[in-house]
């Protein structure tokens, strides 16, 4: 599977759940601009205000490692992405929290 700079993708590592902006990729590593960290919460699923707990909020870029896979973004975590990012509300469909 290839992406284009820009694409919204999911990358799972072995530290968790990332949604962010494709930039680019090797055997070794993934840059994602505009990455954000994937919580569980009662409410149901969010984006972290970052990638880590003592990390910048927000960061611009992260580079990743051990990453296990990485996949297209389904459409409505899509959307609620670029809401995030953004600061624009988009219309979402029911199930998703953010």
């Amino acid at each position: 599977m290839s992406f284009s700079n820009g694409d919204v993708v999911t990358v799972m590592s072995m530290t968790g759940e990332f949604v962010g902006k494709f930039k680019s990729m090797s055997n070794a590593n993934i840059v994602l601009e505009d990455p954000r960290y994937i919580t569980a919460t009662e409410q149901g699923m969010g984006f972290a205000a970052g990638i880590a707990m003592t990390g910048d909020k927000d960061p611009k870029e992260v580079e990743l490692f051990n990453v296990v896979f990485v996949t297209k973004t389904n459409s409505q975590v899509e959307s609620a992405y670029r809401s995030t990012v953004s600061g624009i509300i988009q219309p979402t469909k029911s199930g998703l929290v953010v």
